[in-house]
């Protein structure tokens, strides 16, 4: 089945300058990338996307991760990319979100980090993961004329 998923690639990517290698790694998933942009994430935006997560004790973490007030990098690369079972062949080349548990072979396996001393997850990547995510956050960072099919 074709469908369309959303990638980020954080600011803790973007400061190590891995923006190409992973755009390179999903490349070789055979799928078509249909929206691709460069974002200087706010506030409400984050909070628009992590929203599942406002009550939990992490979430002001996640909004100075993708903010990029934790790495002084203010850009996240936002990509769509559309083809068939296109959500599950990302988060199979993605990996598990803490990238101490994931391959070697991962996206978070290869670039991911956890910082000890303050517990910050460098996931480097973030992509929906379900249908229902995808056309969600599709929409909260793409207009539907900047995708192109």
């Amino acid at each position: 089945m074709t469908e369309k998923t959303l990638v980020l690639i954080k600011p803790d990517a973007m400061v190590k300058r891995l923006a190409g290698n992973i755009i390179t790694d999903l490349y070789n998933l055979n799928l078509k990338m249909i929206g691709l942009k460069l974002v200087n994430v706010q506030r409400e935006l984050a909070e628009q996307h992590y929203s599942e997560h406002k009550e939990k004790p992490f979430f002001e973490e996640l909004i100075k991760h993708i903010t990029g007030k934790l790495h002084n990098n203010e850009n996240v690369i936002a990509i769509v990319y559309s083809g068939k079972n296109a959500i599950q062949k990302v988060r199979d080349a993605v990996g598990k979100t803490n990238p101490d548990e994931c391959k070697p072979y991962h996206i978070r396996g290869k670039y991911g980090k956890i910082h000890t001393k303050t517990n910050c997850h460098e996931t480097v990547i973030h992509a929906s993961d379900s249908k229902e995510s995808a056309e969600r956050e599709i929409k909260l960072w793409f207009d539907d004329g900047e995708l192109v099919e």
